[in-house]
């Protein structure tokens, strides 16, 4: 159900599969082999990481609460709490339909980057796969937790929208944080979108293995399970 419900919004599809495809476009055709003062890689190489998470926060927290939120005010939940099925039903089915979506996303933003422009990828894939199932599962319940939070689809758009510009610019997914003001700077170190971005650049980019990220991926583990149960009990059938 979830699936045939998100293949008939364009809308959700083109921010899925489209919008983080175009960054990677955009900054390929900026950059091209530009190599950055102080790095041996591509410019783009650099940026790559910070692209897969915007993509990540982009389905796994944006277009999540947006959905739920509008299903939700469409009465399908309140139609489904007649059936035997659960919260934690619903939102397993939406996690797991979500993932698969953010798996697809990916993988495209990977092959293009790889093949387009020749971003070099020095890490091993299966840590990569990891940092981003972990990432997905963050930002997934953390768009659950603000589902719960929001009372009209409305107001989903606007409060998804400030949490995802304040995550995306405060995560140092395009600039680094030592940019930043001190105070701000410690706070957002703190921040999935900079724990998970840190992560998958480690990974990606310096070729590190996990045990050399793990207090990040930790910290984005605490992230998704505090705000899994938070949406949990914030679960509301209409």
């Amino acid at each position: 159900m979830e699936t045939k419900l998100l293949l008939r919004d364009k809308e959700s599809l083109f921010w899925t599969l489209v919008f983080p495809l175009l960054f990677i476009i955009l900054f390929g055709l900026l950059y091209g082999d530009t190599v950055w003062e102080g790095m041996d890689i591509p410019a783009i190489a650099y940026v790559m990481p910070g692209i897969l998470v915007m993509g990540l926060m982009v389905t796994g927290l944006m277009a999540t609460a947006q959905n739920f939120a509008l299903e939700r005010e469409k009465g399908i939940y309140r139609r489904l709490s007649l059936t035997p099925l659960r919260p934690y039903g619903i939102l397993g089915g939406q996690l797991l339909n979500r993932y698969l979506w953010i798996m697809v996303q990916m993988l495209i933003l990977l092959a293009v980057g790889m093949l387009a422009f020749n971003v070099p990828v020095r890490g091993h894939f299966f840590w990569i796969w990891l940092v981003i199932t972990l990432g997905a599962l963050c930002f997934m319940s953390i768009g659950f937790l603000l589902a719960g939070m929001i009372r009209s689809a409305s107001a989903a758009n606007g409060i998804t929208m400030v949490v995802y510009f304040l995550l995306l610019f405060l995560g140092g997914v395009f600039f680094p944080l030592d940019m930043m003001p001190g105070v701000l700077s410690t706070f957002a170190q703190a921040l999935p979108s900079t724990l998970i971005n840190d992560a998958l650049r480690e990974v990606m980019v310096v070729g590190t293995g996990i045990g050399e990220v793990w207090p990040q991926l930790l910290g984005a583990m605490g992230w998704a399970l505090v705000s899994l149960f938070g949406a949990i009990k914030l679960f509301r059938w209409e």
